[in-house]
């Protein structure tokens, strides 16, 4: 399940994520598990009425960060996208930071999220600062649904089956 905020232009979206990297192809610790952060800006389509619901179209993520792990509590594949294009990850950057302090990491980030557009080379992105400055303003509901969902993953890991594209599909019963 992903969970949004949406500051108007600007959103944050927090998944849980379970998947088989491609790069490690038939390796054992091939698995990661852990949460995904994503930053996407958001337009709104006024269409009908005063009274109609507003009509939103996130865009695909501008950068991406994953928290993930080889194996619950191991930290090693805690990395980030500073670079998304049309969704599509750039590089994985190894930060230390991350690791070290997931929490306090995301909070750097969160409290600069024009800092962060920037290097995603969102065109303009001091036009968002009122929108990041709300989701700096989040940031502590973003971090509790982040270790919530850190937590929910670190549990014994459930046998799964996983699709052609390497994501886990519903866990199969014990």
């Amino acid at each position: 399940m992903d969970t949004i905020w949406s500051t108007g232009a600007l959103a944050v979206t927090v998944t849980d994520i379970d998947f088989l990297d491609p790069a490690l192809a038939g390796a054992a610790d091939a698995r990661e598990r852990g949460v995904r952060l994503e930053v996407r800006i958001v337009d709104e389509e006024p269409d009908g009425t005063v009274y109609a619901s507003r009509a939103l179209r996130m865009s695909p993520a501008v950068c991406r960060i994953d928290l993930l792990e080889s194996a619950p509590g191991a930290h090693d594949r805690m990395h980030w996208h500073p670079v998304m294009d049309a969704g599509e990850p750039g590089e994985r950057v190894f930060d230390p930071a991350i690791g070290a302090d997931p929490q306090g990491w995301l909070v750097a980030v969160l409290e600069d999220v024009v800092g962060l557009l920037r290097r995603a080379r969102v065109p303009e992105p001091q036009r968002y600062a009122a929108d990041a400055g709300e989701v700096a303003a989040c940031r502590e509901e973003i971090l509790r649904r982040v270790a919530a969902g850190l937590e929910r993953v670190r549990r014994p890991w459930p046998t799964v089956t996983h699709d052609t594209r390497g994501q886990a599909a519903v866990p199969r019963s014990a």
